[in-house]
């Protein structure tokens, strides 16, 4: 029984050894072998069987011999060692591997040393395929940063640009109103009647390049925006300001909610007011209201800003891109969303984590929906 166990166990440790891809083996004082596996067949080409009793550097070569013999001294020596290697093989194949000579020390004296060579070259073509994407990574970031730092420059240009544009054109807006003014009082009504169309074409380019500009800065902006607590009739007054003096009395406010504040960015919300009135009083017929109305919600909280004209509605075929950038309808006097209005709108919305939606439109008029949620703000 003894003898079948012994020999079961040799058995099983020969089929251990001879199974696992990493080669082992023992070399005595001469570098001469004992042992080998049979995995120095699949890396050297070379039979286990006649490994026995041959020396190291005929297994290696010159070449790897003379390379790997000062960690054969060491180990020789009583001194552990694990190095890295690349071992050539058979048909040319190249293998990294991790080399350790375990000394075989018995009362102080060593008789040899124990090799074991694992095969790393999947991992260290993990390792560079790592180190390729770290260094993409950091290419990427360093782009992204340079055109991030473009963006900015771009932004700034554009706002001075805003400025040395707009300022002109708001200084002869308030003179072309003072004369009117007077024009009025002298009872120049023809005149003061040209001075008021010249006056409605520069709102018009103001309002285009405020547009142009919303757009430029919108696409560039992280999404979501920091929100904070803004006066709800503050920013409807500072919107209604912003229209043509003539055209404010027809803006009807209805406020059904007793709110005082709600969260936002505030220049955003008055630039979404503003196209939402403009588009509004531009379609509707000529002296006819525009109503503006704030509702909220409790569950979910959200405050909802709806402005409704009186016109002839949107034409059915704008109705599926009335919120897309450059929305344009086929008559003028049909179509809402012009060139960047929704386009603006919707994105501002999008912004702040809501929607912007038809409500209702046909001949009576039309209704836009601002839905400005007030959970999860950024304060």
């Amino acid at each position: 029984m003894k003898d079948k166990l012994a020999s079961d166990a040799d058995y099983h440790m020969r089929l251990l050894v001879d199974r696992v891809p990493t080669m082992l083996a023992y070399w005595d004082r001469d570098l001469i072998c004992r042992f080998a596996n049979r995995a120095y067949e699949a890396w050297f080409g070379a039979d286990p069987d006649r490994l026995f009793g041959t020396h190291i550097r005929d297994l290696l070569g010159p070449q790897l011999y003379e390379m790997n013999h000062p960690y054969m001294l060491k180990a020789l020596a009583g001194e552990r060692q694990v190095f890295e290697r690349i071992v050539p093989g058979p048909g040319g194949v190249e293998r990294h591997s991790l080399a350790e000579y375990i000394p075989d020390n018995v009362n102080g004296e060593v008789r040899g040393f124990l090799v074991q060579v694992t095969n790393v070259t999947e991992l260290k073509q993990t390792q560079a395929a790592l180190a390729r994407e770290s260094e993409l990574r950091t290419q990427l970031e360093a782009h992204a940063a340079e055109l991030h730092g473009l963006l900015r420059e771009r932004t700034e240009m554009l706002n001075v640009l805003a400025h040395e544009v707009r300022q002109p054109l708001n200084n002869a807006s308030a003179a072309l109103q003072s004369a009117q003014g007077w024009l009025r009082s002298h009872s120049e009504a023809y005149v003061s009647g040209r001075v008021e169309q010249a006056q409605q074409v520069l709102g018009e380019v103001l309002s285009s390049i405020d547009n142009t500009l919303a757009v430029a800065a919108l696409l560039a902006r992280p999404e979501p925006v920091p929100r904070h607590d803004v006066d709800i009739d503050v920013l409807i007054s500072i919107a209604i300001a912003d229209m043509p003096a003539a055209e404010r009395p027809r803006i009807r406010v209805v406020r059904e909610t007793p709110a005082q504040t709600a969260l936002m960015d505030m220049s955003l919300m008055r630039l979404a007011l503003r196209n939402l009135l403009n588009n509004a009083l531009k379609f509707s017929p000529a002296g006819s209201d525009v109503l503006l109305r704030v509702v909220d919600t409790e569950d979910p909280p959200v405050l909802q800003i709806s402005v409704t004209d009186f016109g002839g509605g949107i034409e059915p075929s704008l109705l599926p891109r009335l919120f897309s950038r450059g929305a344009t309808g086929s008559q003028s006097k049909g179509a809402h969303g012009l060139g960047l209005g929704l386009y603006i709108v919707a994105r501002i919305m999008a912004l702040h984590g809501g929607t912007a939606k038809l409500l209702s439109n046909g001949p009576g008029g039309t209704t836009i929906e601002l839905a400005l949620p007030q959970i999860n703000a950024i304060a």
